[in-house]
């Protein structure tokens, strides 16, 4: 099987949600497109709606550029060309931001798995997004935390919960609108997402990324029971993209339909393969 091209993910989906860009190269392109003229002059020529002062806090990298207006100024080409991965809700540094990766790589599609299993994006006002992951398997949620520093240069503790019935999960709870909207706008993942959720763009994918999607699904929303891998799911679209990855891969399964308290249906997806539990285990190896 061959390797398919890298996806790539354009920040321009990302403009219209008040983003702003600070980073040299785009106080470099603006002071470029100035050239000689005066502050009032670019302004005006421009039609920008903001102070000499805002416009020589961009071009002094003292503020963060809104992404709607850099890519207006410098147009679409020249924007791409710049190649900014790093993103800010603010106009300074003291608002929160993330690095956001260029191309899909075997350690976001284990993210985007692990999303998809178990993972939770809720946003309560127009300033408090999450993306949280909560469970009791020390182990696993150390791996997505290592894996979400590593993805988006974010970090956070684990916290530990006691709940009322005695037991002990822990909780891993990123705050930050830039990831939050980068899974929605790329993957369509969102709130209220269990009956519903998919796995997008499973066409252009390669076959490691793919194992990497079936590992968070196995570690958030699996089971391994007497060399069975097991993965369980209400929602009938996730359902047929697992099936459609198992044969690409080139794997047998059984499918199975029950309900199982309010969750009708609910399905469970069966593979019995020495050979698939090794190449997750591998791609398991990578992620550490």
């Amino acid at each position: 099987m061959a390797d398919k091209a890298p996806v790539h993910y354009d920040l321009v989906e990302l403009s219209g949600l008040g983003f702003r860009i600070k980073d040299n190269k785009a106080s470099h392109a603006l002071a470029e497109l100035k050239g000689s003229q005066t502050t009032s002059e670019f302004i005006i020529k421009n039609k920008l709606f903001i102070s000499k002062s805002t416009l020589n806090n961009w071009l002094n990298f003292e503020y963060g550029v809104p992404i709607d207006v850099l890519i207006k100024l410098l147009g679409y080409k020249n924007f791409r060309e710049l190649e900014i991965n790093s993103l800010s809700s603010g106009r300074s540094s003291s608002y929160c931001s993330a690095i956001l990766p260029k191309k899909l790589t075997i350690q976001l599609a284990y993210l985007i798995g692990t999303l998809i299993g178990d993972g939770s994006l809720r946003h309560r006002s127009n300033k408090s997004y999450f993306i949280s992951f909560e469970m009791a398997d020390k182990k696993i949620i150390s791996i997505i935390q290592s894996t979400f520093h590593r993805v988006f240069g974010l970090r956070k503790p684990i916290r530990t919960v006691k709940r009322n019935d005695g037991r002990k999960t822990y909780l891993l709870k990123y705050s930050n609108k830039i990831v939050y909207y980068f899974f929605n706008k790329f993957f369509d993942l969102g709130p209220k997402k269990t009956k519903t959720v998919g796995i997008k763009g499973l066409e252009t994918i390669n076959k490691y990324q793919k194992l990497a999607v079936l590992l968070g699904l196995y570690h958030t929303d699996g089971s391994l029971v007497k060399g069975n891998i097991r993965f369980y799911t209400s929602s009938r679209n996730l359902k047929r993209d697992v099936c459609r990855i198992l044969r690409a891969l080139d794997y047998n399964f059984k499918t199975y339909e029950y309900q199982r308290r309010s969750y009708s249906p609910e399905y469970q997806i069966t593979v019995k393969s020495k050979e698939f539990v090794s190449r997750l285990k591998a791609i398991e190896r990578r992620l550490l």
